[in-house]
């Protein structure tokens, strides 16, 4: 078939520069992959639109629930993510980066699977908190906050409930169940309550003086606003986006 383009009087389009783009595996949620675009824009601090990160992003959301996977022992997630990480790689990206924490569950099966970089938002994440605790996380007071899975499951380090008293242990379960209720709302569409509800859940996580909160569900990154901010807080989103800035910087 001729080139359609050419039919058309139009030059061929090359779409690759000689560097490989970023590939993003999106959809967990929608709008945690658009946050996430979001923040690698705005921290590449470039001029120009010809310096940003090139990057093709599959956003196919039809991915089993991770965290309802994990609780029941499926890996049904991992198979899907790996399809869509196998499909961007054969497309030509030279890594790739998963902005969804839960998925990261399977981190490791999923590196192996590739023959490229999996830029880890887990382990990044992981490294920035032992920077913030002095590269002492069992002396820092940190409180995770995400879905089930990851609270339940320690995908990042996080402080024993009774190093905050046994009001804080009596109480967790109900913190946690407004943390998923946060992912849900903002999952549906109901930002604004669920903005105003994080707000919340972070003043009240704050009265038990932890070092460190962390936001392990890139749904409450997505809201998070201004919270992020803050010097207590860490935002795997945001550090996965530095870290895909710090590989397109120091790649061939």
């Amino acid at each position: 078939m001729a080139d359609v383009t050419s039919q058309r009087g139009y030059p061929p389009c090359e779409l690759l520069e000689q560097r490989k783009p970023l590939g993003v595996v999106g959809g967990m949620g929608t709008l945690a992959t658009a946050k996430f675009l979001e923040v690698l824009a705005q921290n590449s601090r470039v001029e120009r639109d010809q310096d940003h990160i090139p990057f093709i992003a599959l956003s196919l959301p039809n991915i089993t629930d991770r965290s309802q996977a994990i609780s029941v022992g499926s890996d049904a997630p991992l198979r899907q993510i790996v399809e869509r990480a196998n499909w961007l790689e054969k497309a030509g990206c030279g890594a790739i980066a998963i902005p969804c924490n839960t998925a990261h569950f399977w981190d490791s099966q999923i590196a192996q699977a590739l023959s490229i970089e999996l830029i880890n938002l887990k382990e990044t994440t992981r490294e920035a908190i032992y920077e913030s605790c002095g590269n002492e996380p069992h002396d820092c007071r940190i409180i995770v906050i995400g879905t089930r899975a990851t609270m339940q499951h320690s995908l990042y380090p996080q402080t024993t409930v009774d190093r905050f008293g046994n009001s804080f242990s009596q109480r967790l379960k109900r913190l946690q169940d407004a943390a998923v209720k946060i992912i849900a709302d903002v999952k549906a569409g109901h930002i604004t309550r669920a903005k105003s509800a994080l707000t919340h859940l972070i003043l009240e996580i704050r009265t038990y003086k932890p070092d460190i909160i962390v936001l392990g569900c890139s749904e409450l990154s997505a809201i998070s606003g201004s919270l992020a901010d803050d010097g207590d807080i860490v935002d795997p989103i945001n550090i996965l986006a530095d870290a895909c800035i710090h590989w397109w910087k120091n790649g061939d």
